[in-house]
C-alpha cells in the first residue's frame, strides 16, 4: 500500500505513476485502497488527470494510460544514462528533507529508463524511496511550491523568513529571480529582490515559511548573470563587496588528495621544497570556506587573509578550552 500523499497534487502524480505502471490498469477500488482514500475523490481525480491531458480510457471497470502519450521517448546512450544517474544521485542527497516531487521525478525516470536498463532503473528508484522515507515537514514543501510557482511565472511572493543570525522573524514581499542548491549544509537557496531591504538577497528555502504567490509580476534587471555572481562562491551564498584572495599551506600528508580535486576554478597551488603546497583561491566571502578548512585539521594552516586567519585561530582556541587543554596563564 502506498504512503498516502501529503498534497492533491503529489497525489495526481502518484495516480498517474501507479497507472502507467500496469497496463491493465486500476479500477476505483483499487487505488482507493492504495492511497487510502474515498472512491469519489479518486474519481474526481481521473476527470483532472484527464483535464490536464493525461490519456486514460476506461475499460470496463478498469482505468488504463496510454503511455505511448507520455514523454517516455528517452533516447539515451549508456554513457549518458550514466550522467542523468550521477544527476540523480546528487540530487537525491544534496536535501535532508523529504521532497514529494523529487520523489516523483526520480520514480519516473526509473519508469522510463526500466527497458533500457532495469538495473539503474532500480538503483534511480531507490534513490526515490530514501527521500521519500525522510520526515515530512508540510511547510518546507509548500514554501518551495510556492517560490518555484512564482519563479516560473514571474509573481512576487510573500513570506515569513525566520533569521538564523538575528534570531527574529520578518514579513516581506520578494521576488524569486533563482534557485540554487547548495551542497554545503544540504541545503536550497532562492535569490531575488527584497522589497522590504530594497536590495538583493539570499535566502536559505528552509527558513522560509508562509509563502503566498501575489499578482504583482516582476523581470530581472539586465545585466544580472546569476552563473557568473555564483562564479566567485565557495559554495552558493554568500559574497562580500570585493572577492578575497585566500591563501592555504597543505601539509606533506594530504598534498596527494589536494591536488585530486578541482576545488574552485579560481585555485592556484605552488609546491614548497618541504614537500607541503600553497593553495591560492579568490572567492566571494571566506564563511562557506571555514567548514571545508576544519575539515582538513591541522593539515593545513590559514596565512591569507589575517582576519580569516584569525577566525580560525579563535576557534581553535575556543575548542582547546571545551577539551581542557587551555594554556594556563
Amino acid at each position: 500500500m502506498a504512503r498516502k500523499p501529503d498534497s492533491r497534487y503529489e497525489r495526481l502524480e502518484k495516480i498517474e505513476l501507479k497507472l502507467a505502471q500496469r497496463p491493465a490498469g486500476w479500477t476505483i477500488r483499487e487505488l482507493a485502497g492504495e492511497f487510502c482514500m474515498h472512491r469519489a475523490t479518486l474519481h474526481r481525480d481521473i476527470i483532472l488527470l484527464r483535464a490536464m491531458g493525461a490519456k486514460i480510457d476506461k475499460r470496463g471497470s478498469r482505468y488504463i494510460l496510454d503511455k505511448r502519450a507520455l514523454l517516455h521517448a528517452l533516447r539515451v546512450t549508456t554513457d549518458e544514462l550514466l550522467a542523468i544517474y550521477l544527476a540523480v544521485r546528487l540530487l537525491s542527497r544534496h536535501s535532508d528533507e523529504h521532497n514529494p516531487h523529487v520523489v516523483t521525478a526520480l520514480e519516473k525516470l526509473a519508469e522510463v529508463l526500466q527497458e533500457k536498463s532495469p538495473l539503474i532503473a532500480r538503483h534511480i528508484q531507490q534513490a526515490a524511496a530514501a527521500v521519500s522515507a525522510r520526515k515530512p515537514r508540510t511547510e518546507y514543501v509548500r514554501a518551495l511550491e510556492a517560490l518555484t510557482q512564482g519563479w516560473a511565472e514571474g509573481k512576487k511572493v510573500r513570506m515569513s523568513y525566520h533569521s538564523y543570525t538575528k534570531d527574529e522573524t520578518t514579513e516581506r514581499t520578494f521576488a524569486p529571480f533563482f534557485i540554487e542548491p547548495s551542497g554545503i549544509g544540504y541545503s536550497t537557496y532562492v535569490i531575488g529582490h527584497d522589497d522590504l531591504r530594497d536590495t538583493l538577497r539570499t535566502f536559505k528555502v528552509e527558513r522560509v515559511f508562509g509563502v503566498e504567490v501575489t499578482d504583482q509580476l516582476f523581470s530581472i534587471p539586465d545585466g544580472i548573470d546569476f552563473q557568473a555572481m555564483l562564479a566567485s562562491a565557495w559554495g552558493v551564498i554568500w559574497r562580500d563587496e570585493a572577492d578575497v584572495t585566500v591563501v592555504l599551506r597543505f601539509a606533506p600528508s594530504v598534498v596527494r588528495r589536494v591536488k585530486e580535486s578541482t576545488w574552485h576554478h579560481t585555485q592556484h597551488i605552488d609546491d614548497l621544497p618541504d614537500g607541503s603546497c600553497l593553495f591560492t583561491v579568490s572567492i566571494g566571502s571566506t564563511r562557506e570556506l571555514l567548514p571545508w578548512v576544519r575539515s582538513w585539521g591541522a593539515a593545513v594552516e590559514v596565512l591569507e587573509p589575517p582576519a580569516f586567519r584569525q577566525e580560525v585561530v579563535a576557534e581553535v582556541q575556543d575548542l582547546m578550552r571545551v577539551y581542557g587543554l587551555e594554556e594556563p596563564r
